[in-house]
């Protein structure tokens, strides 16, 4: 009897360390937290730092971390640099990882070096295909999937180009891919421009100008957050206008967007929140693991969080979003960072 009772412990525990993410770790000291950011500079990516930070100070202040570091990459999107930050904080010795990564895959050899020293890792934003790492973030392919589906049902017949993120970058990968599978099913829609604006307003105006430029015929226009605001400047700028495009979720473009509805343009957008919040969203979720709470069944998919984004805005309930806005400043987008309270309502 004493044998059987052993060997049914041991299963037990081999169960219990195949788990992975899901279980998290015993408690332990108070941690060390290394934050790789992988780009900044832009608003978006501000209000994350800032997110990012507001978490960081709060938990230290109450004692549940030692500290945290956030370091941003030199060249914004480059997963090479991105991989050595990523080493500098295993020879640093800390406990948790937070990443914004730069690639789905090419981060891997690296999280596996980490999580062979004994850090846990959990990537934002985006996700990574390394095993038994939580990934936090929206999903971007059903995200813009709604954005494009707006457009193009609005539109129906004529010419769209789309300005999207950083190449190579993993959610920008999803948020391409549901363009192309929206597009299909509108025959009548041609993609005439299909370039990166970097994530970035100023690029983003830039490389709209350009296609205006060229004197083709616009009717729609696919972008994304952080770069709205400039693409419709740009149209503004040559005294023109698409029929309908999506736009970011922050002041200057709902300002923009109010004057062309007061002058009742013909001119249609939507906007969706993307919130930067969400790596302060993902910060809360990994002190939980450290200390060894566990995920309630069915939360994650695949390791993964989906954060749920409620609001979608068009010329429908513009107001909703105006009022949210209107007194802000003009590089604000809306974000939130889920409550401790709701994030351990996650938790076991």
């Amino acid at each position: 009897m004493r044998r059987k009772g052993f060997g049914i412990v041991c299963i037990l525990l081999v169960l219990l360390l195949g788990v992975g993410v899901s279980l998290g770790a015993a408690p332990k000291k108070a941690p060390v937290v290394g934050i790789s950011t992988g780009s900044s500079g832009t608003s978006w990516r501000n209000i994350m730092i800032d997110a990012l930070q507001t978490v960081g100070k709060e938990y230290k202040a109450a004692g549940k971390i030692a500290d945290y570091l956030i370091v941003n990459n030199v060249t914004n999107g480059d997963a090479t640099e991105q991989a050595n930050i990523i080493r500098d904080f295993i020879s640093r010795g800390v406990d948790i990882i937070l990443v914004n990564p730069n690639s789905p895959d090419a981060l891997n050899g690296v999280i596996k070096e980490a999580q062979a020293a004994g850090i846990l890792v959990v990537a934002f934003d985006a996700t990574v295909t390394a095993p038994n790492v939580l990934n936090v973030t929206l999903d971007h392919y059903a995200w813009n999937l709604k954005n494009v589906e707006y457009i193009a049902s609005t539109l129906k017949s004529g010419n769209a180009i789309q300005i999207y993120g950083l190449d190579g970058h993993p959610a920008n990968n999803d948020r391409i891919r549901a363009t192309a599978d929206v597009l299909k099913k509108y025959p009548n829609i041609k993609l005439i421009a299909n370039t990166t604006g970097y994530w970035d307003q100023t690029k983003a105006k830039e490389v709209a100008a350009q296609i205006i430029g060229s004197g083709k015929q616009i009717d729609a226009v696919i972008t994304q957050d952080g770069e709205a605001y400039g693409v419709l400047s740009a149209f503004l700028d040559a005294g023109k206008l698409p029929k309908v495009m999506f736009g970011d979720p922050g002041t200057a473009f709902f300002k923009e967007w109010k004057k062309l509805r007061d002058k009742k343009a013909d001119f249609k957008a939507c906007a969706q929140p993307n919130p930067p919040g969400i790596g302060g969203t993902a910060f809360r979720m990994a002190l939980n693991l450290y200390n060894g709470k566990t995920f309630k069944p069915g939360v994650l998919k695949d390791n993964t969080y989906f954060y749920k984004v409620g609001m979608f805005i068009t010329d429908d309930n513009f107001e909703e979003g105006w009022a949210l806005l209107k007194d802000k400043p003009d590089d604000y987008l809306l974000s939130e960072i889920m409550s401790q309270k709701d994030v351990d309502a996650l938790f076991q």
